[in-house]
């Protein structure tokens, strides 16, 4: 297996970062905060980018502080807990994966896109259930199961080629 992370064969989704869900879920700030640094990192690498959003007519919208950094891309409306069955057929191998709740919709999710051939990588700083204990269980549970598991930080530096020019500014001020 190749563990460095081809940018041309990634995509990143954002499972149900809905204010709503969000004001119960243990490190909303943190999560949030990831969140933006892993969207502002696909528009600045050019990956593919999915959000998927929990019967938002119920719910609500993926909560304002991604809206403002996502831009136009268009939100996936869901009624399921996998985020599965939304994405195309072609999106690529690589899926950095982020959201809530990690032992509900973000397990799920990953089982599935296993399933059909992709490496999911579970952003940890970017996850997160209502209580510590599942959310730690979830990451266990998956971490057993090989799924790798890593930070918005560690995935942006496997991504990056080189350490100079515009470019690489541009992604250090994300990363600050």
């Amino acid at each position: 297996m190749n563990w460095r992370i081809e940018t041309k064969k990634t995509a990143v989704l954002l499972i149900d970062l809905q204010d709503k869900l969000l004001s119960v879920i243990e490190n909303r700030d943190r999560v949030v905060q990831k969140a933006v640094q892993i969207v502002k990192l696909a528009k600045l690498f050019s990956l593919p980018l999915y959000i998927t959003e929990q019967v938002p007519e119920k719910l609500g919208t993926t909560c304002k502080e991604i809206l403002e950094v996502s831009g136009e891309v268009p939100r996936l409306s869901k009624n399921t807990f996998s985020a599965s069955p939304l994405l195309p057929a072609d999106i690529p191998k690589n899926i950095l994966v982020c959201g809530i709740e990690t032992h509900i919709c973000v397990r799920q999710t990953v089982y599935d896109l296993r399933m059909r051939d992709k490496t999911p990588y579970v952003l940890g700083d970017a996850v997160s259930s209502r209580n510590q204990i599942d959310h730690q269980l979830g990451i266990e549970e998956m971490r057993q199961d090989r799924v790798l598991i890593s930070s918005v930080e560690a995935i942006a530096w496997e991504m990056i080629e080189k350490a100079e020019g515009a470019f690489f500014k541009e992604f250090l001020s994300i990363l600050k």
